[in-house]
C-alpha cells in the first residue's frame, strides 16, 4: 500500500466504541468532502487474535470508555448486558478480517457489514470476536455466505489486513479513529468532532485551499532525455506535460506529477 496524495484516509477498527460513536457523524462527511478528494477506509487492528477471556481491569476500562461516551456524544448509546451475557475476548482481528472479506465482493457491503457488526455489539449484545457472530452479520449483509466463509480467514486476507496495519503506522495513526489528509506528500492529522462534521470539514477545505493557493514548481532535474514515447527519463513527465505545465492548473500538475511517480516506480522495477 502506498500513500496517495489528495486523499482523506479513514483509519478505525469495527470494535473501536469511539469509531462506533464517530459514526453518525462520518457519513455527513463522506458526504460533503470536496470532489477533488478520494475517501479510503484503513483497518487499523486495535487487538490481536486470543481465545484468553479478557482480563477485569480491561473489561472496567471499556465499561467506562462507553460511559464517558455516552456523556459526550449525543443520541450514542449501549448496551451493557454485553458483558453479564458473553465471555469478552480482547481480540478484533476477526472483524477486521470480516470487513476485508466482504470488501473483496463489494465496498458497499463492507460498510453495511461494519454497520451490522457494530450493531451486534453495542446493541445485541452479542460478540464479534466469534466467527459465528461475524457469519450472522454477514448474512444480515447481503453477502454471498460460501464465500465469505472461505475468505474470512485465509491467508489472503491475513496478509491484507497486516498491510492495513502497517499502512496505519506508515501514516502516524496510534489512536481510532483518526483521520489523514495527504496533500503534496504532506499528511496532516484531521481533527475529528464525534457529534457535528462541519469542524472537520471547515479544517480539510483550509487546508486544501492553502495547498491550492501554493503554485506547484516544475520537476525537471535539467536531465532531460526522452524516450521513445516521450517520456523524459529525468523527471518522467509526458512530453506534453513539459509543454503545457506554464498553463495547468495545480489539479493538472498534481495529475501530471502523480503519473509521473507511477511510471518512474514501473521504470525503477524494471532495472531491478
Amino acid at each position: 500500500m502506498q500513500i496517495e496524495n489528495n486523499t482523506l484516509y479513514y483509519i478505525h477498527d469495527p470494535m473501536c466504541s469511539w469509531c462506533y460513536a464517530f459514526e453518525q457523524a462520518l457519513p455527513e462527511l463522506q458526504k460533503q468532502l470536496p470532489q477533488s478528494l478520494n475517501f479510503k477506509v484503513i483497518l487499523g487492528g486495535l487487538a490481536a487474535d486470543t481465545t484468553e477471556p479478557m482480563s477485569t481491569e480491561t473489561q472496567a476500562m471499556i465499561q467506562q470508555a462507553w460511559q464517558r461516551i455516552e456523556q459526550t456524544v449525543p443520541n450514542v448509546h449501549f448496551n451493557f448486558n454485553f458483558w453479564t451475557e458473553n465471555t469478552p475476548l480482547r481480540s478484533t482481528y476477526p472483524a477486521c478480517r470480516a470487513l476485508l472479506a466482504a470488501e473483496q465482493q463489494s465496498p458497499e457491503l463492507s460498510s453495511i457489514l461494519r454497520q451490522n457488526i457494530q450493531q451486534a455489539y453495542y446493541q445485541e449484545a452479542k460478540n464479534p470476536s466469534l466467527d459465528k457472530i461475524l457469519i450472522e452479520c454477514a448474512k444480515d449483509s447481503g453477502l454471498e455466505i460460501e464465500k465469505f466463509n472461505i475468505t474470512l480467514n485465509s491467508t489472503e486476507i491475513k496478509i491484507k489486513l497486516a498491510e492495513h496495519i502497517q499502512f496505519a503506522r506508515t501514516l502516524g495513526v496510534n489512536s481510532y479513529p483518526s483521520l489523514r489528509l495527504v496533500l503534496k506528500e504532506e499528511v496532516h492529522n484531521i481533527a475529528i468532532n464525534y457529534a457535528d462534521a462541519t469542524s472537520t470539514l471547515t479544517q480539510i477545505n483550509s487546508l486544501l485551499q492553502r495547498h491550492q493557493n501554493t503554485s506547484i514548481e516544475s520537476p525537471c532535474i535539467r536531465q532531460c532525455c526522452l524516450n521513445n514515447d516521450d517520456i523524459c527519463l529525468g523527471c518522467f513527465r509526458a512530453l506534453d506535460d513539459i509543454t503545457q505545465w506554464a498553463y495547468y492548473s495545480n489539479p493538472e500538475k498534481q495529475h501530471a506529477l502523480d503519473c509521473a511517480a507511477q511510471r518512474k516506480t514501473l521504470y525503477n522495477k524494471n532495472l531491478i
